[in-house]
């Protein structure tokens, strides 16, 4: 098939790659000056493991191009089908934006010979019935079919879903998308856009409440002696919970579930609709990555005034670029506002943008620099080389008293064990966790 994919963003490119690899011709649609010419160019716009080389790959088979105009592409080989996944960005009160879905949306409809179309960005429950509204030629061609990507696996995602949700008022365009996804053998969920909208919503949301759910849990283990890492390990050994999203850490950390849970409760609101878990879910992420800043003034004093501070991360999780929601963005000026210095290191993120990121903070080019003088060190992302620091040599080059907070509570256990410093973590303030075994099994991190 002749595919077209509108907005190559993290979905958007990974679509297009992962279909021009089953054998679909496909070509993506970017606007965006500087990312086009890098799509051109060869280079994948987003950090996700293998989509570099599957991309390469997929340009050099021939079946997968870029290009910035649609109508145009169209007209000199017209197209099977446009997926649209442009974002869907939070507009006030945290209402979805949709102007790129309705600009999109235009402009399919004005294609010919005209394609089935499919939208793939995130919307609220009852977008789809009001954006064709305005292009009532689209209705029996038309399928909403949310992606459930998750950050660091959105490959395998793609191809090996866990199901597959289409929404549609025809069913005349379901034997096209079965074709388009004509190798997966997930499950699929067949009902209205409405329904399906809500399906996105709702998974989110679960997601979302699990990690608030972890967070929540994490400080009431941080009185007394508990190991919040065993308390995870434990429940979601039951197969009714599950280990995924019960990491905890200092918030969602991606980009997406803040946005959708934000969006899902405007939308409830707008109907006069109560939601005191969502609500909860929200107003626990937004407080958490207070938690460093407080736990640095319980440990260093009330004034942070005079201290210096490295933070080794600036990125939520290693194999994802999205900092839009990181922790950093909140964490990091508050430090700088109020502490004697603070230091950023981070192995991925260029010296430049750390600058621009996080003004008033000096970034560090290696951990050893970082962590020269400091009094605290606040471990932010899951880096190997951090993980595998040795640390009883970089505590030695801190101020003492050290102290050392671990805000996706990553570091061993052995590595820290009987070394001069105060270690905290989320719910966990031992610093020798001697009883936990090396290689114990974590919970897997947000998403």
């Amino acid at each position: 098939m002749r595919v077209a994919i509108v907005g190559q963003g993290y979905v958007g490119v990974t679509g297009a790659v992962a279909l021009a690899r089953q054998g679909h011709h496909v070509t993506g649609i970017e606007r965006e000056p500087a990312r086009l010419a890098a799509l051109e160019a060869g280079r994948a716009p987003v950090s996700e493991p293998g989509l570099q080389e599957e991309l390469t790959l997929a340009r050099e088979t021939g079946r997968l191009a870029f290009a910035a105009d649609l109508a145009h592409t169209h007209l000199r080989q017209p197209f099977d089908v446009v997926l649209i996944t442009v974002g869907t960005p939070p507009g006030e009160a945290g209402a979805a934006d949709l102007s790129q879905v309705v600009a999109a949306l235009t402009e399919v409809a004005a294609l010919l010979p005209p394609p089935t179309v499919v939208l793939k960005s995130t919307v609220p429950p009852g977008s789809s019935a009001r954006l064709l509204q305005a292009h009532p030629q689209l209705r029996d061609r038309y399928a909403y079919n949310p992606e459930f990507l998750n950050q660091g696996s959105a490959l395998d995602d793609w191809t090996s879903p866990s199901r597959t949700v289409v929404g549609l008022w025809s069913p005349g365009a379901l034997p096209v998308l079965r074709r388009l996804y004509g190798e997966l053998t997930c499950p699929w969920v067949v009902t209205t856009p409405d329904t399906a909208e809500m399906i996105k919503y709702a998974g989110n949301t679960f997601l979302a409440m699990k990690i608030s759910f972890a967070n929540e849990v994490a400080r009431l283990c941080a009185a007394p002696d508990l190991d919040i890492d065993k308390v995870m390990q434990g429940v979601g050994l039951d197969p009714r919970i599950g280990h995924a999203f019960l990491q905890p850490g200092l918030g969602f950390g991606d980009s997406c579930l803040p946005k959708d849970t934000a969006a899902l409760a405007n939308w409830a609101a707008g109907r006069g609709v109560e939601t005191p878990l969502l609500d909860a879910t929200i107003a626990v992420n937004r407080a958490q990555p207070g938690l460093v800043h407080d736990v640095l003034r319980e440990e260093l004093g009330e004034q942070l005034a005079g201290c210096e501070i490295a933070v080794l991360g600036a990125r939520y999780e290693p194999w994802s670029d999205d900092m839009r929601a990181a922790p950093s963005r909140v964490l990091v000026p508050r430090l700088v506002a109020e502490a004697g210095g603070v230091r950023v290191w981070d192995p991925a993120v260029e010296p430049e943008r750390l600058r621009r990121l996080f003004p008033g903070a000096r970034p560090c080019a290696d951990l050893g620099a970082a962590v020269q003088g400091a009094r605290a060190a606040v471990v932010l992302t899951e880096w190997p080389e951090t993980i595998e620091a040795d640390w009883s040599l970089l505590v030695t080059r801190m101020a003492p008293p050290a102290v050392v907070v671990d805000g996706k509570n990553c570091l061993l256990p052995e590595r820290l064990a009987g070394l001069p410093l105060t270690y905290r973590g989320v719910g966990n303030r031992l610093p020798d966790r001697a009883d936990a075994p090396a290689g114990a099994p974590r919970p897997a991190p947000s998403g």
